[in-house]
């Protein structure tokens, strides 16, 4: 019915409403940056900010405005944008700008989103609290005595404190479902290969994805149409699915009352031994032309996890993949017949501001850790998460959940 009426109006009255939209979504970011100036969300290591340059570009409006037409969003500072530098949350990186976007960045652009910034992380992207020595820590702006989770925290701060409308954060171990659970918004990881990661700096490249982020499941579907080409309708119930409950999940009640059979079903925390070295490993050689011969340039707390790595050879890397492909083979002959998992996205109380991220990174992240070692897709809302075998899975289910009403639960 929509696009009947709009292709019913002449061009230039849509031209005109598209390109008013266009430049009120840039004043309201514009407006939102300066408000949140000292909360260090974004990396404005550019010329001049991205926002400004942006409302100067006067290019005319389509004659049909694309899916995100005046979407503004924000991109994690591993991914390239064409004429903006990638710092990676780091001082060793940036001093040159990137000569094309990453591909996941391009299709937002051909779908009509407006990026007005690059979003500030935890250094390198190996970390839980988004607390950054070089471009400043990351504030939660709706819960101060809280980090805004990592490393994703400023593409999730970005969204809760009205700086964009959806964005663009990594995935390893959780940094995109972290943040998401620590500033109440909705973060998809999505499977290998789902999303290409050309154009994004790496960590440890088995477990590296490149996910949306926004303030509601109806967005982050949206954007990963325009990530995917997959569209995912909105089901009336949830009825005939089986869903396992893990980790004593609180919103399990909800699941039940959407029409799905509930079980308890239990994750297998013996894969994160073999998750964790190959995490190590694998980092230790993404750093191996900079550290550690620009180790004054890290950050004590990334220093001490490529230190902690720097033992490990090649037979016990081999035999964590060896684990690793062997509990998922275990895992999936135990899910048989389990259509989604739901738990919790943290696995213990949120990051509290000046914490030490080493001494809580383990419990926090064990939960979203195992999905990842797993290799299984999983969305993110607030701190509740829903695991599936496809994108499409987890993203139905959050629809249906919050289409019945179902809000953002709040971190712990």
């Amino acid at each position: 019915m929509q696009r009947e009426t709009a292709s019913a109006m002449p061009p230039e009255t849509m031209t005109g409403e598209a390109m008013s939209a266009r430049e009120a979504a840039i004043a309201r970011s514009a407006e939102a940056i300066r408000r949140h100036r000292g909360h260090n969300i974004l990396i404005e290591a550019g010329d001049e900010p991205v926002v400004d340059r942006l409302a100067r570009d006067d290019r005319p409006a389509p004659a049909v405005p694309p899916e995100l037409w005046a979407w503004t969003f924000v991109a994690k500072d591993m991914i390239d944008v064409a004429g903006l530098p990638t710092t990676r949350g780091s001082i060793l990186y940036g001093s040159q700008k990137a000569l094309a976007s990453a591909p996941c960045v391009e299709a937002l652009e051909r779908a009509g989103a407006l990026l007005v910034g690059k979003a500030n992380q935890h250094e390198f992207a190996w970390g839980i609290t988004s607390e950054n020595p070089h471009w400043g820590d990351v504030r939660n702006p709706r819960h101060e005595h809280l980090t805004p989770g990592g490393s994703s925290g400023g593409t999730a701060a970005a969204l809760a404190a009205g700086i964009a409308r959806f964005g663009l954060g990594t995935d390893t171990g959780g940094s995109v479902r972290i943040p998401a659970a620590c500033c109440g918004v909705v973060g998809l990881r999505p499977r290998g290969g789902a999303v290409p990661a050309e154009g994004v700096a790496p960590l440890a490249p088995m477990f590296d994805r490149v996910g949306p982020m926004a303030k509601s499941v109806a967005d982050c579907a949206r954007v990963w149409r325009a990530l995917s080409g997959e569209a995912v309708e909105t089901p009336d119930s949830l009825t005939g699915l089986v869903v396992g409950v893990a980790e004593g999940c609180a919103q399990a009640e909800e699941f039940a009352d959407l029409g799905a059979q509930v079980r308890e079903i239990a994750l297998p925390h013996d894969i994160l031994p073999a998750y964790w070295t190959i995490l190590g490993a694998q980092a230790r050689r993404t750093h191996e032309g900079t550290y550690p011969r620009e180790a004054a340039s890290y950050s004590e707390g990334v220093r001490r996890k490529l230190d902690g790595a720097a033992g490990i050879g090649h037979r016990e890397y081999r035999l964590a993949v060896e684990t690793v492909a062997a509990v998922r083979a275990r895992f999936s002959a135990e899910m048989s017949g389990v259509d989604l998992l739901v738990t919790p996205t943290l696995g213990a109380p949120a990051p509290r501001v000046g914490c030490d991220e080493a001494a809580v990174r383990g419990e926090v992240g064990r939960i979203t850790a195992i999905v990842s070692a797993l290799g299984l897709p999983a969305l993110a809302v607030g701190d509740l998460q829903m695991v599936g075998r496809g994108e499409a899975d987890v993203l139905r289910a959050g629809l249906c959940r919050e289409a019945r009403g179902g809000g953002i639960p709040e971190p712990r």
